[in-house]
């Protein structure tokens, strides 16, 4: 059995994708029992049950220190708003423990970059739309680098490859921002939502829920706390279009079929959104700090099709791949 290490974070800053993408990693991998290394070890144990969490404030020390220790080492470093500088200066240090001749496990590093940086990994995965254009500058910082860029590269959990291809009727259109909607966009605009001429189904945080749950007997409203991913998924499939960020929803719902309107929170977001937007999948509104009532009277609930069809052989393809990389 394969000894492995793995990195990443949670918090409000970097946000919760990072903990998803390497649940869903593992799974396609079948890795069990592996070692975790993380800030956010509380919630690390409740997200990650049956592995191991290890809390190290210095990730390069304990690599080093248990460089022969390892046969894979899973990569998912925190992208924090304002800090790029922060993001490079881990893949430049990560360098000399690529180059330590003593290693002797592979590493696969998972980003959604949208401005390429160097990366010192066997395997990178870019899910970034448009990664593909990175290839040659990944090349010239390690020409030994294997990559699998683009859309189709975005870790599709196998709950959405059973119910990409299903027909199903849609009942609703679903309003949720990513994690714990850290910036209150459900409460900042409810009584907008609240207008919007369909059925509609709000995943709010605790205080949120607290503070609007009394229009739940309102007409076309429905408010519930935040669901369990495989429960979120039904929800998100049985929508005729839904509202959020440019997160990992808008992959998961172009492999269902829905449309959806987002509002960047983050800097880095608006170029993730732009990529869907040419691709016709979703309607980028402005900037969350930026975004104006006139804004939200402007969206159009009409959607013409897809320019880019989710194909899920090629999805499977992808995890084929990775697998292979492994074993």
């Amino acid at each position: 059995m394969k000894k492995v290490l793995c990195y990443c974070e949670m918090n409000a800053d970097t946000g919760f994708g990072h903990y998803s993408r390497i649940d869903i990693l593992l799974k396609i991998l079948n890795l069990k029992k592996i070692d975790i290394i993380t800030e956010n070890v509380n919630y690390a144990k409740t997200f990650f049950k049956n592995h191991n969490i290890i809390k190290k404030k210095n990730f390069f020390k304990f690599v080093i220190k248990n460089i022969d220790k390892y046969d894979l080492l899973i990569l998912d470093p925190p992208y924090y708003p304002n800090k790029k500088k922060n993001y490079e200066n881990f893949s430049v240090s990560f360098k000399k423990i690529y180059n330590n001749k003593k290693k002797f496990f592979k590493t696969i590093w998972l980003t959604d970059e949208t401005n390429p940086s160097p990366k010192y990994c066997d395997l990178l995965i870019n899910d970034y739309p448009q990664s593909n254009l990175f290839n040659k500058f990944y090349q010239k910082y390690n020409k030994k680098i294997k990559m699998i860029l683009g859309i189709y590269s975005f870790l599709f959990q196998k709950e959405i490859l059973d119910l990409c291809n299903k027909r199903i009727k849609k009942k609703h259109i679903l309003i949720a921002f990513g994690g714990e909607d850290p910036k209150n966009l459900i409460l900042k605009y409810f009584h907008y939502f609240a207008k919007i001429n369909y059925k509609k189904v709000f995943i709010t945080n605790k205080k949120t829920f607290e503070l609007i749950k009394k229009f739940r007997n309102s007409k076309n409203i429905i408010i519930q706390k935040k669901k369990p991913k495989e429960k979120f998924l039904k929800l998100l499939h049985e929508s005729k279009f839904y509202i959020s960020t440019p997160s990992n929803i808008m992959f998961e719902a172009w492999s269902l079929g829905v449309p959806g309107i987002v509002i960047p929170t983050q800097n880095r977001q608006i170029e993730m959104g732009r990529a869907f937007k040419k691709l016709n999948i979703i309607n980028l509104l402005p900037f969350y700090r930026k975004l104006s009532t006139k804004d939200l009277k402007k969206i159009k609930l009409k959607f013409s099709n897809f320019k880019k069809k989710f194909n899920k052989k090629k999805a499977i393809r992808v995890q084929k791949t990775i697998k292979n990389f492994v074993n």
